[in-house]
């Protein structure tokens, strides 16, 4: 009996696999016949200097030279790229912990649920118009101006009227640590940015709560745990492949935004220097940067990920 429900449970989970391609089928075939030879010709520019005139354009083969321009001749390309990680170390944690915290307070029984689900949701579907442009105008005259990736060690931020300098001082008399300090401020200076790119994660981790069944917190209540004990023991363990998703999700959105100082970068050095060579090394290192990352992260991830079929 046991065999047969394990040989039970197999075939459901390769029947849900099936589902799975069948419904991905589209994106596979749309990126081998569309995506692929644009990815294809991108790698071979990267090693070519293309030069464009009435006939088409020409590729001459110069090897490395491209990537030596974007590692070593390039001003801003490392530069930025690093003051990017660094930026992206303070806010996806805050984006993830921000989500957590905003789903479970959607996720409980409350008047006007639906309206607030919306309004978190709503920077998603305007990030797509008008405010996406404008936020790439505001990034572009702050990188003209030179005030972009620049630290100057003093934030002058203001927050509702309060000078964010204030909140870095009154965080340094409580004897805090001085890293956990500069993280504090960094994220409040950026949180405009948390609670905008929070949308998408707060709905997927709306949908993994609502699949953890009540009676597993009534049993938890019935042994004695509260709701501290119930959220570090059963909300987060069964919500962790989602964590893992949406860790993914937030570390692949934050790296292709269009607004960030990397893309816009790549799109002057093709379009406004006419250097495609350097902007296709300049993209394949950039996606280079952005899969040793997430491959860091998934291995970090993977390892505190329960997954029921699995464990």
């Amino acid at each position: 009996m046991i065999r047969k429900a394990e040989k039970k449970k197999t075939s459901l989970i390769r029947k849900n696999g099936r589902y799975g391609w069948f419904f991905i089928s589209p994106f596979v075939i749309g990126l081998v016949l569309l995506y692929f030879p644009i990815i294809f010709n991108s790698f071979r520019f990267s090693f070519n200097q293309l030069s464009v005139g009435q006939d088409g354009y020409a590729l001459k083969f110069v090897g490395l030279e491209s990537y030596r321009y974007a590692l070593f001749k390039d001003p801003d390309f490392v530069r930025n790229t690093l003051s990017l990680i660094g930026t992206l170390l303070v806010q996806s944690p805050a984006i993830l912990i921000f989500s957590l915290f905003i789903a479970v307070v959607l996720n409980q029984q409350m008047p006007g649920r639906g309206i607030f689900r919306a309004i978190f949701f709503l920077p998603v579907i305007m990030a797509t118009g008008v405010v996406l442009k404008a936020d790439m105008m505001n990034a572009m005259l702050e990188s003209l101006n030179g005030s972009a990736g620049i630290d100057t060690g003093v934030s002058t931020v203001t927050a509702g009227g309060f000078d964010i300098s204030n909140i870095q001082s009154m965080l340094e008399r409580m004897m805090i640590p001085t890293g956990m300090v500069e993280y504090l401020v960094a994220l409040v200076n950026n949180i405009y940015s948390v609670v905008n790119y929070a949308g998408v994660p707060i709905i997927l981790f709306l949908s993994g709560l609502q699949g953890i069944s009540p009676a597993v917190y009534e049993s938890a209540r019935v042994e004695g745990a509260n709701a501290w004990e119930s959220f570090w023991k059963i909300t987060v363990p069964l919500l962790s492949p989602i964590i893992f998703v949406n860790a993914i999700y937030v570390i692949i959105d934050g790296f292709t935004r269009s607004n960030n100082p990397i893309m816009l970068l790549i799109d002057d050095v093709a379009f406004a220097k006419n250097n495609y060579s350097g902007s296709s090394a300049m993209a394949w290192l950039y996606f280079g940067v952005v899969l040793i990352i997430l491959g860091l992260v998934s291995l970090l991830c993977y390892r505190f990920t329960f997954y029921q079929e699995r464990d």
